[in-house]
């Protein structure tokens, strides 16, 4: 997209800003030592005398991003690029502790920060994008650990963990209370307390502890590794930024969807685990005999004329992204179906964040809460009721839903009617797999 067509969307600064600006940069260069700027062209440079540019924090952080020949390259940094090139706006970066990337940004020398997980703390006086990265926490300790064996430690559990210094993970450990809380400098340094017995768990993005294990030369058969939670990595803008540019998140979110971003895939031991313990609930609730009379209730209706569905489907879409309801879902939400979802969420909140049920047309006739669009035959999940194969299920790969800030997996199964054993429709549950799949879920 051109800078000019993105121009409506955010607000410029004036020029006497601009000049703060390049002042801010000069500081930023005699204070940290470097400053980095992504892929600056002539016609980008020449766009940069006219135009200020976006200041963002960081630190480095492998494998996301770090420092090749003295240029700070990885996933993370490919994919603001394709997203920020997308809307036309020009960035640069400096790298920092952590914390001070945070100060900055509070106090307003800086416009964001990333990589940053969900925060309370960032909430308070920065917004958040959609993640650019999904990372899954560990519990890593060695085998030979007297408490190996036991499940992941909790604040209460007198055992010593330990983090990365000003890591992710090292915050998060004491938002959570955890008392006896070792913080170490590297990721190295981490796997050798746990190897060496000084400290029994330590909590580690799972990608980067492999990566560095591999690196050391340690085997996999040394340590046991217990899933704790996933942790979506952001970018956080500072709240007088958008103030000042109020469409730039929701502009650069449109751009991430289309931005190659990495798969987050259910591992083996994920699949078996909804396997074993959430897919015989989700039938349960399939079966329920007040759900199937709701069910055949609304497939009693007439159905919709030639062509209604995708012109429903674009409304709904459009309310959706605006966070307004449609008066198609509104409806929805108001049938008694919907009511009976409703109660089975309410029951599974824990685990479940969504339910929502869909006929052979695709068309959604019940759910828990407003979905993104009304129309599923465009999607994988429809072959659940085309296929009309009462034994069939689906379970996709894990995604971010922005409105409740959960990672989750939809799990499909179908909707049999005990009369004749036809498929009647679908129903999909959007599993919280952060809760759902903790071992002591």
């Amino acid at each position: 997209m051109k800078r000019q067509e993105y121009a409506q969307g955010r607000i410029s600064y004036r020029r006497s800003v601009y000049a703060c600006m390049r002042s801010t940069l000069l500081f930023l260069i005699a204070y940290y030592g470097a400053i980095i700027f992504p892929s600056f062209d002539a016609q980008t440079q020449t766009a940069l005398d006219e135009e200020p540019f976006m200041i963002l924090q960081t630190n480095l952080q492998p494998p996301y991003q770090q420092l090749q020949d003295g240029i700070l390259q990885g996933y993370s940094i490919t994919v603001l690029n394709c997203a920020f090139d997308r809307i036309g706006v020009s960035y640069g970066i400096a790298i920092a502790p952590r914390q001070r990337n945070r100060e900055m940004v509070r106090n307003g020398q800086a416009d964001g920060f990333f990589l940053a997980r969900i925060s309370p703390l960032m909430d308070e006086y920065a917004d958040p994008s959609l993640p650019l990265a999904l990372e899954k926490w560990v519990w890593v300790s060695g085998v030979d650990q007297k408490h190996s064996a036991a499940n992941s430690p909790t604040p209460e559990s007198l055992v010593s963990v330990a983090g990365i210094l000003g890591s992710n993970e090292a915050e998060w450990l004491a938002e959570q209370d955890y008392q006896d809380i070792a913080k170490v400098p590297s990721i190295n340094s981490l796997i050798s307390q746990v190897l060496i017995g000084r400290v029994e768990y330590a909590l580690v993005d799972k990608q980067t502890f492999e990566a560095a294990r591999d690196d050391m030369g340690y085997d996999a058969s040394q340590f046991n590794l217990t899933f704790e939670r996933y942790a979506p990595l952001v970018v956080y803008f500072g709240r007088e930024y958008t103030r000042r540019n109020p469409n730039l998140i929701a502009g650069l979110n449109d751009a991430l969807r289309n931005c190659e971003t990495l798969p987050m895939r259910l591992e083996d031991w994920e699949r078996e685990l909804i396997l074993r313990q959430q897919l015989p609930v989700i039938r349960e609730m399939a079966r329920d005999p007040e759900l199937l009379a709701k069910v055949k209730a609304e497939l009693a209706k007439p159905e919709m004329r030639s062509g209604a569905v995708a012109e429903l489907d674009q409304e709904w879409r459009d309310h959706s992204l605006r966070g307004a309801t449609s008066a198609k879902a509104t409806e929805t939400l108001q049938n008694p179906l919907s009511t009976v979802l409703a109660t089975f969420h309410d029951i599974h909140a824990d685990n479940m964040a969504e339910i929502f049920v869909f006929k052979a047309s695709g068309a959604i006739v019940g759910m828990s809460r407003l979905t993104s669009d009304f129309d599923q035959s465009d999607e994988p999940k429809f072959k659940v009721v085309l296929d009309q194969d009462p034994d069939q299920i689906q379970i996709a790969d894990i995604y971010f839903d922005g409105s409740t800030r959960a990672f989750l997996s939809q799990v499909t199964v179908p909707v049999v009617d005990p009369e004749n054993g036809k498929v009647i429709a679908a129903m999909t549950v959007g599993l919280d797999v952060s809760a759902a799949l903790r071992p002591d879920s």
